[in-house]
């Protein structure tokens, strides 16, 4: 099933992204007026448009939160973030040094945090210690009365981020009652600056057009 475009690559990120429109990520007016302007199959055409389409939520964003309207600042948030992820998805040929995925990568924690702050469950941020640093996570909550309750935790995939595991896992498992711990592993998002890995971590190396699962 193609999605959007015939490009393989591209049809699958699309889909995976407006896939997480049922918990905030992505509207679906947004993604198919997106598609019409980026050329299939073109990664720079791709990057310019999504990451356009991030920076005009992003100020959608701002402008509710200075009104004082915190839903829909909430909800722009996080599809800036998801958006900005995906904007610079393909962007592989050295991520680690790459100054548009440092700054895109930068801005989707950025506006996921901001979201974060009008969440009406509480959110903790954690450092998970690991040899000699720490992974830095998210403690998802179902509520503020500190009872034990089950909780799921999560550790994403190898093209994925911290902020992705919320529209992935997070918001769905916190409706049933969940809490959620969700971290970037060694070698993902800011764990290591890139969702490159080195020797050092996972062994493993990103390729440019091949499409992973969470």
């Amino acid at each position: 099933m193609k999605f959007l475009f015939d490009d393989e690559a591209f049809s699958f990120e699309t889909l995976r992204t407006t896939g997480f429109s049922e918990y905030g990520g992505a509207q679906l007016g947004e993604v198919i007026a997106l598609a019409g302007r980026v050329t299939d199959g073109d990664e720079e055409s791709w990057l310019n448009e999504w990451s356009a389409l991030a920076r005009r939520v992003h100020g959608i964003a701002d402008g509710a939160r200075g009104a004082g309207h915190r839903v829909s600042a909430r909800e722009a948030y996080l599809r800036a973030s998801n958006y900005y992820r995906t904007s610079e998805f393909f962007r592989r040929a050295d991520p680690g040094n790459d100054p548009v995925v440092e700054e895109l990568s930068r801005l989707s924690r950025e506006t996921f945090a901001a979201a974060v702050a009008f969440f009406d469950a509480p959110v903790e941020r954690v450092a998970i210690p690991y040899g000699d640093t720490t992974l830095p996570g998210y403690l998802f909550l179902v509520d503020g009365d500190r009872v034990a309750r089950p909780t799921v935790v999560y550790n994403n995939g190898f093209d994925s981020t911290l902020e992705e595991s919320w529209f992935a896992v997070g918001a769905g498992a916190l409706r049933r009652g969940y809490n959620v711990l969700a971290f970037d592993g060694p070698g993902q998002g800011r764990s290591s600056g890139s969702r490159v890995s080195s020797s050092a971590t996972t062994g493993r190396t990103s390729s440019t057009r091949s499409s992973t699962s969470l």
